[in-house]
């Protein structure tokens, strides 16, 4: 097993512009309680579960 120690500026990028907004964070800390659908995290937002979608994707990120 390889086990990377540092990221590169690119992933790190990646990281912070998926934090930088304050649903995802809150997507974020819904999901580590436990397994959401979509549909369940779009019920909790007043926003369209395309939205919602698109935030899941932003922080599952390329390559997930």
């Amino acid at each position: 097993m390889v086990v990377q120690s540092e990221l590169s500026d690119a992933e790190v990028d990646r990281v912070f512009h998926a934090l930088a907004d304050a649903t995802r964070r809150d997507i974020l800390r819904r999901t580590l309680t436990g397994k959401a659908t979509v549909s369940d995290l779009a019920a909790a937002y007043a926003m369209s579960f395309a939205a919602v979608q698109k935030h899941v994707a932003v922080l599952e990120g390329p390559g997930s």
